[in-house]
């Protein structure tokens, strides 16, 4: 999740060597039902944020000759932030996970998504993956809105990071995207990752290592950074957690 200007990610996950297996393709075969389903789930999460981005260059289109009105329309229903609860606006918890106004931010959270999710259908099936995107969208969300009022004041002790944060509006599937990644970590820690498509490292050491930094870049964050690290740990804990309730 980005915070109103492109985010890219330092990892994408290419190859699965464990996936491979002969005993994960047959949990893959019992738990899709469908071969449909996945390929239904993967088009129906592009395919939405495809919309909403759309949405976003009609608005600013519009914005630009003269008429605010959708460009408005989009900022309420599409970002989230701590304004919009306190409107009435719970639904755009889940909203800013399929919401992108650059193109760069959208491209590479989607072909992120494409390349991670269909690596995690085989072990939590399809509509698991969903269920995954949506609900790290929600966690990103609201780690973003409570951090202020619960982290910051114990490593800052003052105010001034509530006061700089609170209004903030977010939007992306980045923690979404995080959450892909860090359950499936969790449930195949030896996979192989590729660092910028090129470097091969461990899943645990290469999802270690993202944590930290923005674990790091949420606590401490740049004065001109538009970057939300905040619901970025958001979603990777939610991936955490979901493999933990998993079994894993």
């Amino acid at each position: 999740m980005a915070v109103m200007q492109r985010r890219s990610m330092l990892v994408l996950l290419r190859s699965l060597r464990s996936a491979a297996s002969r005993g994960v393709r047959r949990r893959a075969s019992a738990r899709q039902g469908s071969d449909q389903a996945p390929r239904n789930v993967m088009l129906g999460l592009l395919g939405a944020n495809t919309v909403v981005l759309g949405g976003w260059w009609y608005a600013k289109d519009q914005a630009q000759h003269g008429d605010p009105r959708a460009y408005r329309f989009m900022m309420r229903h599409f970002t989230s932030g701590e304004p919009h609860l306190l409107e009435g606006r719970w639904w755009t918890l889940l909203t800013a996970c399929i919401s992108h106004q650059d193109v760069m931010h959208y491209g590479v959270n989607m072909l992120t998504l494409s390349l991670t999710a269909p690596a995690l259908i085989p072990l939590i099936g399809a509509p698991g993956v969903l269920s995954l995107y949506m609900g790290a969208g929600l966690a990103a969300s609201a780690t973003s809105i409570l951090w202020p009022y619960i982290v910051d004041p114990i490593l800052h002790g003052d105010r001034t990071s509530l006061a700089r944060r609170r209004y903030r509006l977010s939007q992306g599937a980045s923690g979404s995207v995080y959450a892909i990644i860090s359950a499936f970590t969790m449930m195949q820690p030896r996979s192989t990752v590729y660092l910028f498509f090129a470097v091969p490292l461990p899943a645990w050491l290469c999802i270690g290592g993202i944590a930290a930094w923005e674990l790091y870049s949420a606590s401490f964050p740049r004065p001109q950074s538009h970057t939300d690290s905040v619901g970025h740990v958001g979603g990777l804990l939610a991936g955490v957690l979901y493999a933990r309730m998993r079994g894993f």
